[in-house]
């Protein structure tokens, strides 16, 4: 079998030869061009190593790239408000302000800085940007070419201008060379910028910053939130608002009577409950037994009149030492028998007062003993009514006689009820382990319902104050007890 042979094959892998070295070389004179680029940009950092002072380093970077790229003059500006100023020239220790040519620079630095990118003056075919001052720049003592490029660190803060002589041509590579220098010299170039200055130029451009950051169109919701919360602490700090003494209240009647036992003994008949309305000095409450009391009488009325026998017959014999002995035993027993009629009298027992009944379930106890004074019922209108109002002694010294407030009980907690100060008791008591003060408040416009002993919370209304300070004044007042201020 005979093999065929291609008589195009060795021209196929000379030309592929040819493309791969063709590839090589390209790929050795890139890096080689990066190396070189590389060169130029340490040699600059070099240079400038040894600058402490912005404008020391600044000079350096513009008389080092003057020297390296052969530009007849290279210039620095930096953001300094709204726009850029020239701080460095190549060559140039002062700088005149007043010059024609300083004004120019810097217009022509704000144009690359506006537009953000590095321009070439000849711009190349189909360059987009614009080049009004800069041509203006070029056109002021003689021809020149220029390239302005803007140093960025999270954005532009200043712009570096180069200036050629027009038989000096600006390639794509010292573009490439002059982008990599400037973006490994602008740090610490920006650095220096900012804080080689006094104390309070640096406070100052902080400031500057930050209110530009505050007023600017970025962050839209953490300005807004940081203008409510302003608004807020405003209205906190400066807003007033009625200020109120909390505090616990009771109702008790205005009247109220406490019906006692009269004397040692035992009821026989209850004849009220609570809730009975009762007459004053009609109504019969209860009764207590009286048997044991009308034997007594019965025994003090026989001697009494054994008394009066015997006054009479030591009166019929003139014996007047005797007559004053019985005259004593009659006024005695005269007495006891006053004092047993009494205690029979009020053995039934009747209301002092008109009202309703409050208190005394004495049903159970028909039979049982009591003693005197033991409490058998309470007996008070049930209007009007006053709130006992019990308030910490914290808070005593903003309350007066005649204030106003509003109370809600617990059993009707959506309803309020006016009402005002009318006494203060000077005397504090002890409440659940706390110093209280007895406010006394009569009802403006007591609702029907209301029931003497209901509780729920009262609201004196004291005055207008700083909102701060009703809702810190505790706080205060418990720091200054515990550190004496």
């Amino acid at each position: 079998m005979e093999s065929r042979t291609n008589p195009n094959q060795p021209v196929l892998h000379i030309a592929v030869s040819q493309d791969s070295l063709n590839q090589l070389q390209a790929r050795v004179a890139a890096a080689e061009t990066k190396g070189a680029n590389l060169s130029q940009a340490a040699e600059v950092i070099a240079a400038t190593a040894t600058s402490e002072r912005f404008v020391a380093l600044a000079m350096a970077v513009c008389n080092k790239i003057a020297s390296q790229w052969q530009a007849s003059r290279v210039s620095l500006g930096m953001l300094r408000g709204r726009t850029v100023r020239l701080l460095a020239m190549s060559q140039t220790e002062r700088i005149l302000r007043k010059m024609q040519l300083v004004q120019n620079l810097e217009t022509a630095m704000e144009e690359c800085f506006d537009q953000d990118c590095e321009i070439i003056f000849p711009a190349p075919p189909g360059a987009t940007y614009v080049t009004r001052c800069i041509a203006r720049l070029a056109a002021g003592e003689s021809p020149r070419a220029i390239c302005a490029l803007p140093i960025r660190r999270d954005s532009v803060m200043g712009v570096l201008l180069l200036e050629f002589p027009p038989e000096r041509p600006l390639t794509a590579n010292d573009i490439k060379a002059l982008r990599l220098t400037l973006d490994l010299v602008s740090p610490r170039l920006i650095d220096l910028y900012r804080h080689d200055k006094w104390f309070g130029a640096r406070w100052a451009q902080s400031s500057r910053a930050m209110l530009a950051t505050i007023l600017g169109p970025s962050h839209t919701w953490a300005k807004l939130t940081a203008v409510v919360a302003a608004a807020l602490l405003a209205w906190i700090c400066l807003g007033t608002g009625t200020f109120r003494v909390s505090a616990p209240f009771t109702l008790e009647p205005v009247r109220q009577a406490t019906v006692i036992a009269p004397f040692n003994g035992y009821i026989k008949a209850v004849f009220v409950h609570p809730g009975t309305q009762v007459v004053a000095g009609q109504t019969v409450l209860a009764e207590l037994h009286t048997a044991r009391l009308r034997d007594q009488l019965a025994a003090a009325q026989a001697k009494l009149s054994a008394y009066r026998r015997q006054a009479d017959i030591a009166q019929s014999r003139g014996k007047f030492a005797d007559v004053e002995i019985a005259d004593d035993g009659v006024n005695a027993q005269q007495a006891r028998v006053r004092l047993l009629n009494r205690r029979i009298a009020l053995a039934t027992i009747r209301s002092p007062i008109s009202g309703t009944v409050l208190s005394g379930r004495l049903q159970r106890r028909i039979g049982s003993p009591v003693k005197l004074g033991q409490t058998l019922f309470k007996v008070a209108p049930l209007t009007p009514l006053l709130a006992q109002v019990r308030v910490s002694d914290s808070d005593i010294l903003y309350v007066q006689p005649r204030q106003k407030g509003r109370l809600v009980t617990a059993s009707y907690p959506g309803i309020e009820i006016p009402f005002r100060v009318v006494r203060i008791d000077p005397l504090a008591t002890i409440r659940h382990k706390q110093n209280v003060f007895d406010v006394r408040a009569v009802l403006l416009k007591p609702p029907p319902w209301l029931r003497p002993g209901m509780e729920g919370t009262a609201r004196i209304h004291i005055g207008h104050r700083h909102y701060i300070w009703i809702w810190t004044r505790s706080l205060i007042d418990w720091l200054r007890m515990k550190l004496w201020l």
